[in-house]
C-alpha cells in the first residue's frame, strides 16, 4: 500500500477516541468528576487532523511526519495526551523512512512507538496505556512473518491490545480495587481499531467533518499567541454573535472576513450555524462590534488593552524570574497574581491547559528564566514538554499539585530574588505540605475502607479519602480538619472556597477550626475552582 494510507489510519483512528471520548471520561478510579482522558486524547488527535487538512489530497512526504508529531504534542493535555503524542513521535518518525505501508513499516512505527512513550515516562507503570501498546507490539511481532499482510497485522496489534487492556487490573492493584479499567490503555484500544477499520476499502470519511475541531484548535493557537509580537498593540476584542434569522442567509464569511482586514489584524473567525464567534486586533473596537451588531445580539463580549498589558509585561519581565501559574478560577487567579504569579493560565482539574497554551503563555513573558506552577498532577507532564520546547529559556517546574500547594510556595517567596533562591524556596516549601480537597462525589463504592454514595461529600487527603458526610457540606469539614494526621501541629492552614457560600461556610467555623490547629496562621480565600468545594492546605 502507498504510505499515504496511513492518513486514512490516522483519521479512523482519531474518530474511534471521539466516539468513546465520554466513556473513557467516565472511566476514572475516584468518586471525584475528574475524569479527562477522552478529552486529553481527542485534544492530541485533533492536532493531527488539523495538520492532515493542511496537507489535504497529496500525498505524504517526509517532512510530515514532524509536522504531524508537531500537531499532536502542542495540542496535548494531561497525562494521556502528553504519553500519546509521545506514542506518535516514535511512531511516525518510523515512517520517514518507508515509502510503503506494510508489515515491515507498520511494526517498525509501533515498536518505535512503544519505545517513545517509554522513554516519555520517568517512572513507568504497568497496567496503563504503556503496558498495552507495548503487548500490543509483541502480540504482532510474534505472529509476523514474511508473508503477514498490513491488515493482519494490525488485527494482529488490536487483538493483542484488547487482550492486555482485559489484565491491566493484575497490573495495577488501584483498577483491581475498584474493578475498572485503565482509561488511558482503552483510548489506545479505540485508536488502533480505528486504525484498523480504516484500511477496509468502505471506510470513507471526509476530512471536512472534523473542520470544527481544526477551527478551534487554530483559535486557541492565535489567541494563545497573543501579545508575543512588541507590535501588536490596542485592543483583543472576541464576540460571538447570534445572527437573527432573517439575515442568516445573507452573511457571507467570505465578505465578512474581506471586511474584518481592514479592522485590524490577528482574524479569527469562525462560524457554527447561527452563531459565530470573532477574535480581531483592532484600534477601534466600537467600529467591530458596530459592524456585527447589525447581523443581530451578542451573547459574549469582551475587549481588552493589549497597550497596557505589554507595558505590564515589559515592566515584569525586567525581573529575574518570571513565574506562570495553572489556576482554575477567576479568585484563585487574582492571589496569585497580587502574590507576584506573572502570568496565569486558567485551567486545572478536568480542564488540562495544552502544551501549546501553556509554551506560548511561558514565551509572553519574555523572561529568560521562569518557573512553572502546574497545580495539578495531571499538568506537570505538560510542563515538562513545555520546558522541552523552549530551549532558549531556563525553566524549572516545582511540582505543585495543587493550587493550595501553589499559593503556599508563592507566600514563602521574595519575588525580586535570584531564580535560584526562589526555586529553592519553593521546593523546600513544598516538603512539608499536605494536600485535602472536599467535594460531592459522583460515583458509589468503598474507598479505602469508607463507604461513599453518589452525591456524598467527601474529605481527601493526599489522594486518600479520610472522611464522608451524607449531603451536608458543613458536617464533611467538619469531620474533615480533625481527621488530618498533622493538623494539630500545622503551623500555616489555606483554605480556598470554591464559592462564596463555601467560604461563608468555612468562616463560621474558624473557631473550630483554630481549636484543632491552634498554632497555624488561618488563611480563608474564595477562588473560585471548579469540581472541588474546598482546597486546604496544612504546613
Amino acid at each position: 500500500m502507498d504510505i499515504s494510507i496511513l492518513k486514512k489510519m490516522l483519521i479512523g483512528g482519531a474518530k474511534k477516541i471521539l466516539d468513546n471520548k465520554q466513556e473513557l471520561n467516565d472511566m476514572n478510579v475516584f468518586p471525584i468528576p475528574d475524569g479527562d482522558t477522552g478529552t486529553n486524547m481527542d485534544k492530541t488527535m485533533g492536532g493531527v487532523l488539523q495538520v492532515l487538512m493542511e496537507i489535504g489530497d497529496r500525498d505524504l512526504e517526509s517532512s510530515d511526519f514532524d509536522a504531524l508529531y508537531t500537531g499532536a504534542l502542542m495540542n496535548s493535555q494531561g497525562n494521556s495526551g502528553v504519553i500519546l503524542s509521545q506514542w506518535l513521535k516514535g511512531f511516525l518518525k518510523a515512517f520517514k523512512d518507508f515509502d510503503e505501508l506494510n508489515a515491515g513499516s507498520l511494526y517498525a512505527g509501533f515498536l518505535s512507538g512503544t519505545e517513545s512513550a517509554y522513554n516519555a515516562v520517568a517512572e513507568p507503570v504497568e497496567g496503563t496505556f504503556l503496558t498495552v501498546c507495548r503487548e500490543a507490539q509483541e502480540n504482532a511481532e510474534d505472529n509476523l512473518d514474511e508473508d503477514t499482510t498490513a491488515e493482519q497485522f494490525m488485527k494482529d496489534i488490536v487483538e493483542g491490545a484488547a487482550e492486555s487492556l482485559k489484565h491491566t487490573p493484575e497490573l495495577l492493584p488501584v483498577l483491581k480495587e475498584y474493578n475498572v479499567l485503565d482509561s488511558g490503555a482503552m483510548g489506545f484500544v479505540c485508536l488502533v481499531t480505528g486504525m484498523l477499520e480504516a484500511l477496509d476499502e468502505s471506510f470513507n470519511i471526509d476530512l471536512s467533518e472534523f473542520e470544527s475541531v481544526a477551527k478551534t484548535n487554530a483559535g486557541a493557537a492565535s489567541a494563545a499567541a497573543v501579545g508575543e509580537g512588541l507590535a501588536e498593540f490596542g485592543y483583543c476584542t472576541e464576540l460571538i454573535i447570534k445572527i437573527e434569522e432573517d439575515k442568516v442567509e445573507s452573511f457571507n464569511e467570505t465578505l465578512v472576513t474581506s471586511d474584518m482586514r481592514d479592522f485590524g489584524n490577528s482574524l479569527v473567525l469562525v462560524r457554527e450555524g447561527d452563531s459565530v464567534k470573532v477574535h480581531i486586533h483592532t484600534l477601534k473596537p466600537e467600529s467591530v462590534m458596530a459592524y456585527f451588531h447589525k447581523y443581530g445580539e451578542f451573547i459574549k463580549l469582551k475587549i481588552e488593552n493589549m497597550t497596557i498589558q505589554h507595558n505590564e509585561s515589559v515592566f515584569a519581565a525586567k525581573r529575574d524570574t518570571a513565574i506562570v501559574a495553572v489556576a482554575d478560577g477567576d479568585g484563585i487567579e487574582n492571589l496569585f497574581k497580587d502574590l507576584g504569579v506573572t502570568a496565569v493560565v486558567r485551567g486545572g482539574q478536568s480542564d488540562n491547559v495544552s502544551v501549546m497554551i501553556l509554551s506560548e503563555a511561558c514565551k509572553k513573558t519574555s523572561a529568560k528564566n521562569i518557573i512553572i506552577l502546574p497545580n495539578n498532577k495531571n499538568i506537570i507532564m505538560t510542563a515538562e514538554k513545555v520546558k522541552e520546547l523552549l530551549k532558549d529559556r531556563k525553566i524549572s517546574i516545582v511540582p505543585t499539585k495543587t493550587m493550595a500547594d501553589g499559593y503556599l510556595v508563592m507566600s514563602l517567596i521574595n519575588s525580586d530574588s535570584s531564580f535560584e533562591d526562589i526555586e529553592k524556596t519553593m521546593n523546600e516549601g513544598l516538603k512539608g505540605v499536605h494536600t485535602g480537597l472536599i467535594a460531592k462525589a459522583d460515583k458509589t463504592g468503598v474507598y479505602n475502607g469508607i463507604s461513599v454514595n453518589t452525591g456524598d461529600y467527601i474529605g481527601v487527603l493526599d489522594d486518600e479519602i479520610i472522611t464522608c458526610a451524607s449531603s451536608d457540606l458543613k458536617e464533611c469539614f467538619a469531620k474533615f480538619i480533625p481527621t488530618v494526621p498533622s493538623a494539630a501541629d500545622c503551623k500555616s492552614l489555606l483554605v480556598i472556597s470554591g464559592s462564596d457560600e463555601d467560604k461563608a461556610i468555612a468562616d463560621l467555623m474558624t473557631d473550630e477550626i483554630k481549636a484543632i490547629c491552634p498554632d497555624a496562621k488561618i488563611t480563608s480565600c474564595a477562588g473560585g475552582q471548579k469540581i472541588y468545594n474546598y482546597v486546604v492546605a496544612f504546613s
